[in-house]
């Protein structure tokens, strides 16, 4: 069920595609005490909960696409799991390098700064749409408003979800 719900919120909040779904498995070491299930098993299940819904975000331990298992032992590791370690590492490290910082105007931030303000002082976590509006146009942004809404909700510092509540920000 966890699993489950955090495969959901990925497709909620991820409007653009760009995050990755990868699973380690920690106990290698132990999967031999699992009775009844095992790790083809595991990955069967996976395979049946997220595609091909996730298709896109996901990451195979297999070229072929059918283990999304990546297991290790983490209490006792040997030269495979420490070379295995190393290769999620660079994966890890090469999905970063992708996600390159992005140059935006400056008052975006006052912008974003000033939604915080407006939502403290109104001792609210929301806020309209044309609140936001309003601050946007005192800071000559009438056509960026939206854009820097979504920036922001991008990185995850505010919640703006257009699609589903249009005139909601999240603050």
């Amino acid at each position: 069920e966890i699993l489950q719900h955090c495969a959901q919120a990925t497709q909620t909040v991820d409007q653009d595609g760009d995050s990755k779904l990868l699973i380690v498995g920690t106990h290698r070491d132990l999967e031999n005490q699992c009775v009844g299930e095992t790790r083809d098993d595991k990955n069967e299940q996976l395979l049946e909960l997220l595609t091909p819904s996730l298709e896109d975000h996901l990451m195979y331990f297999t070229a072929d696409g059918r283990q999304l298992i990546f297991p290790l032992n983490t209490k006792d590791p040997n030269e495979e799991d420490r070379k295995l370690t190393t290769e999620l590492c660079q994966i890890i490290g090469s999905i970063k390098e992708s996600l390159a910082p992005q140059k935006i105007p400056l008052r975006w931030l006052v912008f974003h700064q000033e939604i915080q303000t407006l939502s403290k002082t109104k001792n609210v976590v929301t806020l309209s749409l044309q609140e936001c509006s309003q601050v946007g146009i005192r800071l000559h942004m009438v056509d960026d408003t939206k854009a820097a809404l979504q920036f922001f909700s991008d990185l995850n510092v505010i919640m703006y979800y257009p699609s589903i509540l249009p005139n909601v920000v999240f603050t």
